[in-house]
């Protein structure tokens, strides 16, 4: 698969909550022992199953575990296409990591920068693939809640993100304003699992 800075900006909404209530529980992050650093990591696997293969019009049709079904385009970068069949089931291990570190005011602002790394199997194994993804930018603490530990914060394109501060952070000391270096890092790797 293709990764790109919008997958990348993706996989950082992933990792942290929307702001809209109806969005997922904001990410939990805990001291990493450092002052003024905090970090959260996770791992989860999914599986995909090949419902259909277009090879001229480099398209797969997948469902996942949960029965939803979609459609999604190959790139050209994504060699042995011609193995992968109906009935074939993907799957996908996914880490994520984001490190939030405190910027004293004066600090410069670090635009948002994206890197991605990948590579596949080779010719002996089944289909697949790994990528690493990082994003990094300076963002914006806009709100802070005291009670329910929920700092949010707005990335430079306005996008806004929650996230929960673990018990041993002292959010106390953090006021609207502030800005934070946040780094989210995520390893996919994706592997046909043929039958």
């Amino acid at each position: 698969m293709r990764f790109s800075f919008a997958a990348c900006s993706a996989l950082f909404c992933a990792a942290c909550s929307s702001s809209q209530s109806s969005g997922p529980t904001p990410v939990e992050v805990y001291s990493t022992g450092v002052p003024g650093e905090a970090a959260a990591v996770s791992s989860h696997r999914m599986t995909a199953s090949v419902l259909a293969v277009d090879t001229a019009a480099r398209r797969l049709t997948l469902r996942g575990e949960d029965g939803h079904t979609e459609t999604i385009s190959v790139p050209p970068e994504v060699k042995r296409l011609n193995e992968v069949s109906a009935g074939d089931v993907i799957d996908v291990e996914v880490q994520e990591g984001l490190l939030l570190e405190y910027q004293p005011p004066g600090s410069s602002f670090a635009p948002p920068t994206a890197v991605v790394a990948a590579a596949r199997t080779g010719r002996d194994l089944p289909p697949g693939a790994a990528a690493l993804a990082t994003v990094q930018s300076t963002v914006t603490i806009t709100s802070i809640n005291l009670k329910s530990r929920v700092v949010e914060f707005q990335d430079p394109d306005g996008y806004k993100y929650q996230v929960k501060a673990g018990p041993k952070l002292a959010i106390e000391r953090l006021v609207v304003g502030d800005r934070l270096l946040a780094t989210y890092a995520a390893t996919v790797a994706i592997a046909l699992d043929k039958k």
